[in-house]
């Protein structure tokens, strides 16, 4: 059992296509699917079939183990993928579903060597794989270990040769494989996660090996292997770990950067709809929520390119809207932008205007004088901006309440010493005494909890939101380096 989980991680299986028909995928006659399977030696309990979807695992079905005998049933036909059947005490093993009514035998003692199918020539190519390389892994292992332990270079060379030829060995029953198996979705699988052959790094017109040559080399071929028309990749762990180790690892944590590789993705998963929405919706989400500054500029990018447009129709009407609402409301105060200008009062009833603030750098602070939070952070901002000052930098606080208890705003100030700061607030009045908002500014710069602190350059462009009072000295340092 463990065999098959570690053999399974080890090779990062992904997943591609098959040109297979529909009476093949469906079965000629039969409707829905029916997998009955037996596990030798296995004693009365229950099974869970599932499924494999965006980096997790969901379960789809769940029958009883009797006598060793089993059967997962049902209407509808099964989504393709790799699935897994899995125990009470955690253990699972794995299956390919393309056909739909298939059955197989196995021992639970020995589950991969003892696996026999029926009418599913997926899984009998899978398991004659997996048979094959387990055994020259258990080939493979000793050698590793007795070339870690080598005591001189000639044996770890000899030892090295005993791999090669295992590696090559190894190939070669790849490439019969797919000769024998060329239309099953496991032969795809194979190729899907066949690493790329990055060639010798050519040298530039000084005669050096061209810098960074492998790594862009393997970045902009890292998907000629996978085919995106097969939706079946989705329910498998294969596509989300390769599109997480393409965004994560093979691209630079800019925004532009982000950008350009989600668009390339996207472009690439048009040919089946199933992946467009999971891919176009997977990369919204994810730098929507991103913890990384600056992230949010994705985000809009992929409202305004795919939903904005109508490409999006699996999104309801509501939602949409929803959707469009937050990236118009981001759009405006993300980095390299000038925010909304604002123009509030102080507590002696005196009009200040942010834009008109001269300083090289500006604090902005939302805050709730009620706020728990913001009164532990205040004075650590003060302490930090004050230090900055005495440094040398000009620096200036542009501190806005975001209540209207006239009060409560005046003790604040008072407890926290900030009386050299720009203390404004959007403090209005109707005529019934009622307070009243004089423009959209929370929803400007996304102000639905407190504190908020975001730093502006001298022409007033963002040069950091959302930051905690430890960042800011980093930043200006590193702004001061420029």
């Amino acid at each position: 059992m463990k065999n098959i989980i570690l053999l399974f991680l080890f090779f990062y299986f992904s997943i591609n296509t098959n040109a297979q028909s529909l009476s093949e995928l469906l079965g000629k006659s039969k409707g829905g699917y029916k997998i009955s399977g037996e596990i030798k030696n296995m004693q009365d309990t229950n099974v869970i079939l599932a499924y494999y979807f965006g980096g997790k695992q969901y379960a789809s079905d769940t029958t009883n183990i009797i006598n060793g005998k089993f059967t997962f049933s049902g209407e509808k036909a099964l989504d393709g993928g790799i699935y897994l059947l899995v125990l009470p005490d955690g253990k699972y093993f794995e299956l390919i579903i393309s056909e739909q009514h298939f059955s197989f035998v196995t021992d639970k003692n020995n589950l991969v060597s003892s696996m026999k199918f029926q009418n599913s020539k997926e899984n009998t190519a899978f398991y004659e794989y997996l048979n094959y390389i387990t055994e020259k892994q258990k080939q493979v292992g000793p050698l590793k270990d007795k070339q870690v332990n080598a005591k001189s270079d000639n044996e770890k060379e000899k030892l090295q040769s005993e791999i090669s030829k295992l590696d090559d060995a190894v190939s070669v029953y790849r490439n019969n494989f797919y000769k024998k198996y060329p239309d099953v979705f496991f032969s795809k699988i194979i190729r899907a996660t066949t690493d790329i052959v990055i060639p010798e790094t050519p040298l530039d017109d000084t005669g050096k090996p061209k810098e960074n040559f492998q790594f862009y080399y393997y970045k902009k071929y890292f998907w000629d292997n996978m085919d995106f028309s097969d939706s079946r990749m989705l329910r498998t762990p294969i596509f989300f770990n390769k599109m997480d180790q393409y965004l994560e690892k093979l691209t630079p944590k800019h925004p532009d950067s982000i950008i350009v590789s989600a668009d390339f993705l996207v472009q690439q998963s048009r040919v089946n709809k199933k992946i467009f929405q999971y891919v176009v919706s997977y990369i919204t989400s994810t730098y929507e929520r991103s913890k990384i500054m600056g992230m949010d500029a994705v985000f809009v990018h992929m409202v305004e390119k795919y939903y904005m447009n109508g490409e999006c129709d699996w999104v309801k009407e509501k939602q949409l809207e929803k959707i469009i609402e937050r990236a118009n409301r981001i759009s405006p105060n993300m980095i390299g932008k000038k925010p909304p200008n604002l123009v509030f009062k102080d507590t002696l009833d005196r009009y200040h205007s942010l834009y008109h603030l001269a300083a090289d750098y500006t604090l902005l602070l939302f805050y709730d004088p009620d706020c728990g939070h913001c009164n532990k952070v205040t004075p650590k901002v003060k302490a930090v901006c004050d230090s900055l000052s005495v440094s040398g930098i000009d620096i200036k606080v542009f501190a806005v309440t975001t209540e209207f208890d006239l009060e409560k705003w005046k003790e604040f100030i008072h407890k926290h010493n900030t009386g050299n700061w720009i203390n404004v607030g959007d403090i209005q009045f109707d005529d019934e005494g009622n307070p009243v908002a004089t423009s959209n500014w929370r929803e400007q710069y996304d102000i639905h909890s407190t504190p908020v602190i975001y730093l502006l350059d001298e022409e007033k462009k963002i040069i950091a939101k959302r930051i905690s009072e430890k960042q800011i000295v980093k930043i200006i340092e590193r702004e001061e380096t420029k």
